[in-house]
């Protein structure tokens, strides 16, 4: 079966974006990313996260440690109804880290390779799917991989960000709930 995904970027759509996340403790979901995780699993979407975590090759935190994170964030979401279906991140950074890390990649969005690998391990129909992400590099990523962006900002950032005209945004919101609910209008139109 193919699959339609709604990929995610982390920091600043799920969670508040407090820098380089080390401790889960400093960890804190958005309102209402829950709920709108649940509604993308009740109209059988694959919900991937896609991240870059280059905190790792700065040697901020560890990959163990970012794990830790993302475990006891899958936990919650399952608790509360919501499911992720895969976290895929990039530890890398092109000028931090030592030889494992540094290094320029395919995986660290804006590149592919993180989504290029969903597709291939979910079963999934990037022109049917989504990315939102609340970046430049995640637009850039949605855009190569041919799905459909949508944008988490605010109307004053957009205004001002000349970068933004040579890019395909499909849709801009202020959090992630109204990005599913506009997701979810589409399919309506289906």
């Amino acid at each position: 079966m193919i699959n339609k995904a709604v990929f995610l970027d982390r920091d600043g759509v799920i969670n508040k974006d407090v820098g380089y996340l080390d401790d889960f403790k400093k960890f804190k979901f958005l309102p209402n990313v829950i709920k709108a995780i649940k509604l993308l699993k009740k109209f059988n979407f694959k919900i991937v996260i896609i991240t870059n975590q280059s905190g790792v090759a700065r040697g901020y935190f560890s990959e163990e440690q970012l794990n830790k994170i993302h475990e006891k964030m899958l936990k919650i979401i399952e608790k509360k109804g919501g499911k992720i279906d895969e976290i895929y991140y990039c530890p890398h950074h092109p000028e931090f880290g030592n030889e494992k890390y540094k290094k320029k990649c395919s995986c660290r969005k804006p590149n592919i390779g993180l989504i290029l690998k969903a597709k291939s391990e979910l079963n999934i129909d990037l022109e049917q799917s989504f990315f939102i992400g609340d970046k430049i590099t995640d637009i850039i990523a949605g855009n190569k991989a041919k799905c459909k962006t949508i944008l988490i900002s605010s109307k004053n950032e957009i205004i001002s960000n000349n970068n933004l005209k040579d890019l395909k945004i499909d849709y801009i919101t202020n959090n992630l709930f109204n990005a599913v609910k506009w997701i979810l209008s589409l399919k309506k139109e289906e």
